[in-house]
């Protein structure tokens, strides 16, 4: 009887660990390289590095910002073909949190719509499901992106793992 329960749980408990769905990224956001995972972390980290580079470019802020949404699916699914410490992902998680505060995503909306809105040409902003501050105070705030610091922090270690491997760690 007990193996059966445990069994039964065992189960439920697989049922609910799923892999996020893969998320993808449109040509547009991926320029810098062939690998879309590649081009997101350097787009992303440069973005996010000097903001005020985008400064009145809201069309490239939002591709970053789509960016960010691809790495942060992307690093949660087993398919991956780099090779990444286990501090990327969640940081990487965070940073989408800090980003989508800023621009008012709601935390459920689903990252496949958010990539696709802010990845059409012109961004889709006028989605009250998706962009809850309006399409003029969202293209208001993608002109004049502030330092966001997880999502600073979160791809610029995404970057020097992707540049330079993961850290390796001796620890006796």
């Amino acid at each position: 009887m007990r193996c059966g329960v445990a069994a039964a749980l065992a189960l439920l408990v697989l049922a609910g660990c799923t892999a996020p769905a893969p998320a993808t990224l449109p040509p547009i956001s991926s320029q810098l390289d062939y690998d879309p995972m590649r081009a997101a972390i350097r787009g992303a980290a440069d973005a996010f590095a000097y903001p005020e580079t985008l400064a009145n470019r809201p069309r490239e802020a939002a591709i970053a910002v789509a960016q960010l949404e691809f790495l942060a699916v992307e690093m949660m699914t087993p398919r991956r073909n780099l090779d990444f410490s286990g501090i990327i992902a969640p940081g990487l998680q965070a940073a989408r949190y800090e980003v989508r505060s800023w621009l008012g995503i709601p935390h459920s909306a689903p990252p496949q719509a958010v990539i696709d809105a802010l990845t059409a040409n012109p961004p889709q902003l006028s989605q009250p499901a998706l962009f809850t501050a309006g399409p003029d105070e969202t293209l208001r705030r993608l002109s004049a992106m502030p330092r966001l610091p997880q999502a600073n922090t979160a791809t610029a270690a995404a970057r020097q793992e992707l540049e330079f491997g993961p850290p390796d760690v001796d620890i006796r």
